[in-house]
């Protein structure tokens, strides 16, 4: 069983992918009059991408003059530094990612969210739960060492002294947790409960937004300079991703088959992207959507990561920082008709 789980991390968690897409090489040149953008995915390929294909596919993209080119991530990819060197044009970050590369003085802005919610989680097994930071005491809980010092400023935050809960580091496998090697792990709901599932385990998912922690996945981002010089084109590219991503929650299944059929690695099974993408679904439509519309940013999400990474140390002492640098809400404004 727990190389059975081993093996579906792999495809599903950690793989580095070789695949070039299907029509989607990076030798060719951009479409004749069509803008060429080069978006260097955050991740592996599949349907944590969906709205990207679906407005590849159906034309979104085209019909803004656009020619995107995608190319798949995987671990080891510096995706902060491949925008910031003007390798690929588009990445996708996180809150914290974008303060470390302001910190950095990498000159980098984001400038719309995929999903709405962190999708970050503690998952543990459904016969002993970890329902909460307090029933972390006295447990095994683990964390990959990039994040521990948030975790644990939330124990400080829930007056949990982070010396009662017993942190190791992890990677992404979660074949520590059938094990039972730790009493929960540290990993995306998406990628992280399938293989789980798939091993007969019934894992439980304790999710960082209950926590009191606001967060964003797939944060896009693009040099400052190109915003500056190019607004328009990541309008135009915005838009064309509300439109794929919009489709994508209103035709789950269709996505998963358009996926699986043009663009995942060979061997992708529909079924397996057919469970992540009905855990997506609450990211995508969530929170500020509701008002404001798909892909919504907001400052004050990044805000918050600043201040929580300054109990975490995260942010060293005295350090300034401006989120007005590294976060803009223009582009997505005019994308929904808002400007």
């Amino acid at each position: 069983m727990l190389a059975g789980i081993g093996a579906l991390s792999v495809l599903g968690l950690g793989a580095l992918t070789s695949h070039v897409l299907p029509g989607l090489s990076r030798e060719r040149g951009a479409v004749a009059g069509r803008t060429r953008i080069a978006h260097q995915l955050g991740w592996l390929n599949g349907v944590q991408f969906g709205g990207d294909f679906v407005a590849l596919k159906r034309g979104y993209f085209a019909r803004e003059g656009l020619d995107v080119q995608y190319t798949a991530g995987g671990p080891g990819t510096d995706y902060r530094m491949l925008v910031a060197s003007g390798r690929a044009t588009i990445s996708e970050s996180n809150p914290a990612g974008m303060i470390s590369g302001y910190l950095r003085n990498q000159p980098l802005v984001a400038f719309a969210a995929v999903r709405q919610r962190d999708p970050s989680c503690f998952l543990s097994l459904g016969d002993r739960p970890v329902t909460s930071l307090r029933d972390m005491i006295g447990k095994t809980i683990g964390v990959p060492n990039s994040i521990r010092g948030q975790v644990e400023a939330l124990l400080r935050r829930a007056r949990i002294a982070p010396e009662r809960v017993k942190l190791v580091p992890v990677g992404n496998d979660p074949t520590l947790l059938a094990a039972r090697q730790v009493d929960a792990y540290y990993g995306w709901e998406t990628t992280a409960v399938p293989p789980l599932r798939r091993a007969n385990l019934d894992p439980h998912v304790l999710h960082f937004s209950d926590l009191g922690f606001r967060g964003y996945g797939q944060v896009l981002m693009a040099r400052r300079d190109f915003l500056d010089d190019h607004h328009d084109q990541l309008v135009r590219y915005t838009r064309a991703l509300v439109q794929g991503w919009s489709w994508m929650v209103r035709h789950p299944r269709e996505t998963a088959e358009l996926v699986v059929a043009n663009y995942a690695p060979p061997g992708t099974l529909l079924e397996e992207q057919m469970e992540e993408v009905s855990m997506m679904m609450s990211y995508l439509s969530s929170g500020d959507t509701h008002e404001h519309g798909m892909l919504w940013i907001d400052p004050g999400v990044f805000e918050d990561s600043v201040a929580l990474g300054r109990e975490a140390g995260t942010i060293p002492a005295g350090a300034a920082v401006d989120v007005s640098k590294f976060v803009t809400q223009s582009v997505i404004r005019a994308a929904l008709g808002q400007a």
